[in-house]
């Protein structure tokens, strides 16, 4: 049960990665054509440094899921990346619950407790065969 716990985290944490990184890239686009300044900042500097931030959350919120990922497919634990993505859900869910939605809070929540599981886990059987035996 712990690898489709971490299956289930690793994809919702991979599709956050995407949507959090493809909309702060286009956060970054709205403030250069529009060039909007952010207290007094030079546009140009506030559209790059967006920008960074949208690829290097990206990039790391698809890499923890990749983390995720390979702990469900080796049948292990991967605690300490299990706890990182614990930390890292509870700041998504926060934003979601307060600015999102509920479609978006549920997603989120989801993700959470399934992270939770797998932490939670005692079990140090590796998962069955799916032919049952």
């Amino acid at each position: 049960m712990r690898m489709v716990a971490l299956v289930i985290a690793a994809v919702g944490i991979l599709v956050e990665g995407v949507v959090v990184g493809a909309a702060l890239f286009v956060v970054g686009g709205v403030i250069g054509a529009y060039s909007m300044s952010l207290n007094g900042a030079d546009p140009s500097h506030a559209q790059v440094a967006i920008r960074i931030a949208a690829v290097v959350l990206g990039v790391l919120l698809v890499a923890l899921s990749a983390r995720l990922l390979v702990a469900a497919l080796r049948q292990r634990a991967a605690r300490r990346w299990t706890i990182v993505a614990l930390v890292v859900q509870c700041v998504v869910v926060t934003i979601a619950g307060v600015a999102l939605g509920w479609e978006v809070f549920a997603g989120t929540l989801l993700v959470l407790g399934t992270l939770f599981y797998a932490v939670l886990d005692e079990s140090d059987e590796p998962a069955r065969a799916l032919s049952g035996s």
